[in-house]
């Protein structure tokens, strides 16, 4: 039997937007089983398993379990690799600065923007001590525990975050938190994601102020921040030169981008989220 159509436009392909319902349902890298998905997205499981298959093919979703009867489903590769492919301008002139300031510190480097309400992992050089985190290129962590999610919504204007942060839980600390980033030049993160690890972050803009990404050194807490303001310093000096690349000005000071920064925030989205074109911030 047909299935009943959910839309009356009729330039909406079914097909299509069930394959997105199905997308949707994913929370970050979470696994589900194909009677979860099914049940959060109404279809039988059937049409779900079709759904999920093909999505499969194209790295959209990936089986976890080999077996028909057994395992999950979890976000595959593509979401992630579009999303960073949304900024690869900033990705590719940034990886050279995060090699860079691995090797000064030998410390792991992350680039991360916000998709969805999260930080993304879009790039990420490990340090080459015997220490590891569990953040990895695709990973998501909460925009307000992290340092360069902090390092971000420091350079948004109040009505911006919270327009990004509605439907998550946020610590009444936060604006606060948010206030000493802009005094201070840069975000921390002292163990508030992972037990033992603690981060030093600060945002990159582009051409006309907008914060598009940030940079993080993550490592063991007590490395990290008894280094904390030469870390800091070395991570500004940075993002000055991508904006710079950027078409910004390399020389701007950073309390002073993020006072002219402060952007407006219209749509919880990457692309909408930093590509000025569409009113973005």
């Amino acid at each position: 039997m047909k299935a009943a159509r959910t839309t009356d436009d009729p330039y909406v392909v079914e097909a299509v937007l069930r394959a997105l319902d199905i997308l949707d349902v994913f929370d970050g890298s979470r696994e589900l089983s194909l009677n979860e998905i099914s049940q959060r997205t109404g279809l039988n499981k059937s049409r779900c398993f079709r759904l999920l298959h093909t999505l499969a093919s194209r790295k959209y979703v990936e089986r976890v379990g080999k077996d028909e009867g057994e395992g999950g489903y979890r976000l595959g590769s593509q979401p992630f690799e579009r999303a960073a492919g949304a900024r690869r301008d900033v990705r590719e002139i940034a990886h050279p600065y995060l090699v860079r300031l691995r090797d000064q510190f030998n410390e792991t480097v992350n680039l991360g923007l916000i998709h969805s309400g999260e930080i993304l992992y879009v790039d990420l050089v490990e340090s080459q001590r015997p220490f590891r985190m569990s953040a990895m290129v695709g990973s998501r962590m909460p925009v307000e525990s992290t340092a360069m999610g902090k390092a971000i919504l420091a350079c948004l204007t109040k009505e911006a975050v919270r327009g990004l942060l509605a439907g998550h839980s946020v610590r009444r600390a936060l604006p606060a938190e948010l206030e000493q980033v802009r005094q201070r030049g840069h975000a921390i993160d002292n163990e508030e994601n992972e037990r033992g690890v603690a981060c030093i972050g600060t945002a990159i803009h582009d051409g006309e102020g907008a914060p598009v990404a940030a940079i993080s050194m993550s490592g063991p807490v007590h490395r990290i921040l008894a280094r904390e303001r030469e870390i800091a310093n070395a991570l500004r000096v940075v993002c000055r030169q991508i904006c710079g690349q950027l078409g910004g000005p390399a020389s701007l000071p950073a309390k002073v981008r993020m006072e002219r920064g402060l952007q407006e925030l219209p749509q919880k989205d990457s692309i909408n989220l930093y590509r000025r074109g569409g009113r973005t911030a």
